[in-house]
């Protein structure tokens, strides 16, 4: 027996509809909560990379530094913002907020070099494009490295990163972490 609770009552009589009604009842027993990818935080974490893809995330434009399910997850709810502002200061701090290394200063012009720093940038005419980051985070050589690719696609193309900084955040020597190549003195 079939339900026929679709159905209106002068159709529910008729078998050619009672098949329908069947079939009807069938679709709405299906969890269609898969198909609504743009839900975040409901989507299965084996879809993100193909949002990320989606959204124009992958590459150099951060995809590989988001190291947990909560920062790829924040990337993707950015990803828009984050391309509309692409170029500027703010989708520098955005970026790596989203990331999950916290808030950063940016110093920019000829206050973003060091004494040690200034020699490989004779002309004074050129530092006002220049620019350094000063984390709040301790990160290793590999996201370093991997934070300047990242910053390289959206800092302004006129500017140049001197240094990320993280001098602030010092790595103590307490036999937890050492000098193994993985991390290095602050600055990179």
């Amino acid at each position: 027996m079939t339900d026929n609770s679709l159905l209106p009552p002068l159709l529910a009589a008729e078998k050619h509809f009672q098949g329908l009604a069947a079939q009807a009842a069938r679709l709405q027993q299906i969890d269609l909560t898969p198909l609504l990818v743009y839900l975040l935080d409901m989507t299965e974490a084996s879809a993100l990379p193909w949002l990320a893809e989606q959204l124009a995330l992958t590459g150099v434009n951060g995809w590989h530094l988001a190291e947990s399910d909560d920062a790829r997850r924040a990337m993707l709810k950015s990803a828009i913002t984050l391309h509309r502002y692409k170029g500027t200061p703010w989708s520098i701090r955005a970026m790596i907020r989203a990331l999950g290394f916290g808030e950063v200063t940016i110093t920019e012009g000829g206050a973003a070099l060091k004494p040690e720093q200034a020699t490989a940038y004779p002309d004074g005419e050129t530092h006002w494009a220049l620019y350094r980051v000063v984390l709040n985070t301790l990160i290793t050589n590999d996201q370093a490295a991997r934070l300047r690719e990242t910053l390289a696609a959206f800092a302004p193309a006129r500017s140049e990163l001197v240094a990320l900084d993280y001098t602030a955040v010092p790595l103590r020597y307490n036999n937890q972490t050492t000098y193994h190549g993985r991390y290095n003195h602050g600055s990179s």
